[in-house]
């Protein structure tokens, strides 16, 4: 009985200790910054392969965007946070429709882009109060806001505007991502220049953008 007594103390002096982890609290969209009420903690023992963030590493967490739709009781990872804290100076959120053929087939939270002009709602405004600039410059968007038209950037058809970084894929039902969903329209929040929001905006307003996946840059944030 001693002998088994002292194999089970040191059983139980091995084993893996409870380790506090950030877990989420409540639903946070995706695209909406973190906040400190939006998490809690649970105690776990760590296993092999786990990958979620342990509590001291809660400041790295706070502040940043989530990636994709949090949901609550769900551990937190790395992975579910953007790189960056909040919305970097010089860049802003600009959302946009867009049909299965807009935009590649494995789109994701995360991925970098380029916001093409697709040509298919014409490539030139037609308000004869509207002045156009070139593409992919702060003062691409051209047309009369008096009289109502809708302005559209110039230029041909696979003209980029700016490069981006997606933030969310939701489909008008709510889900996240492409798998399985039941919609041919997603709704995107692409992470742009300040420079390019308004001509991003005016594109897909009339339904004149698509995206193609490009490689992750070097830098954080949405720089052209």
């Amino acid at each position: 009985m001693l002998v088994c007594g002292a194999l089970g103390a040191v059983v139980a002096n091995r084993a893996p200790r409870p380790t506090q982890y950030l877990a989420v609290a409540h639903l946070v969209p995706a695209g909406m910054t973190v906040a400190a009420s939006d998490l809690e903690t649970v105690s776990i023992a760590p296993v092999a392969g786990l990958d979620a963030m342990p509590l001291r590493d809660a400041g790295q967490a706070v502040g940043h965007r989530a990636t994709e739709d949090l949901e609550p009781g769900s551990l937190l990872v790395p992975g579910d946070l953007a790189s960056q804290r909040g919305l970097a100076a010089g860049t802003a959120l600009v959302g946009a429709s867009l049909a299965v053929d807009q935009m590649p087939a494995d789109l994701a939270a995360g991925q970098r882009v380029l916001v093409v002009l697709s040509g298919t709602a014409g490539t030139a405004d037609s308000s004869p109060a509207g002045s156009a600039s070139a593409v992919g410059t702060p003062n691409a968007v051209s047309g009369s806001a008096s009289t109502g038209a809708v302005p559209s950037p110039t230029g041909p058809p696979g003209s980029v505007l700016t490069k981006a970084t997606v933030i969310s894929v939701l489909s008008p039902g709510g889900s996240s991502g492409l798998t399985g969903a039941q919609s041919t329209t997603f709704v995107t929040t692409l992470d742009v220049p300040e420079a390019a929001a308004a001509a991003v905006t005016a594109a897909s307003a009339v339904g004149d953008v698509s995206l193609a996946a490009i490689g992750a840059s070097d830098g954080a944030g949405a720089s052209q």
